[in-house]
């Protein structure tokens, strides 16, 4: 036991402690204007990230509304050629006689009911005669 006090007893030489940033005067502020720096950078980087995402985002949903602006274009354009198609089958003669024979009852007119009337210039009456 003696010996283990011996041992325990003995001094070793202590160095002083060394000055650290934090001890040195006019290193703390350089140490914060660094850090504010740092942050103001990430803090940058960040808000520039989200304006791009947002402006990406913004593309997709436009891209979106396109695609959906097209289709009912094409959708218009199709109904417009699909009514056109059946005015164009509701306006031709060959129907129209159709109906006028078949539903009305009309009949075609004899030669002798036929006149042809011709008005010149010099045989026009006046408008009120």
């Amino acid at each position: 036991m003696q010996q283990a006090t011996k041992v325990s007893k003995v001094n070793r030489p202590v160095s002083p402690p060394q000055p650290t940033r934090e001890h040195i005067p006019g290193a703390q502020p350089a140490r914060w204007l660094k850090k504010v720096k740092l942050l103001a950078i990430a803090l940058t980087c960040f808000m520039l990230s989200l304006v791009v995402i947002a402006q990406y985002s913004s593309l997709v949903i436009m891209n979106h509304h396109l695609g959906s602006a097209r289709s009912e274009l094409a959708e218009a354009r199709e109904s417009v050629r699909s009514l056109e198609l059946e005015a164009a089958r509701l306006g031709s003669i060959s129907r129209i006689d159709e109906i006028a024979r078949e539903e009305l009852g009309m009949i075609e007119p004899e030669a002798a009911q036929l006149q042809v009337i011709s008005a010149s210039q010099r045989e026009r009456s006046q408008p009120g005669e």
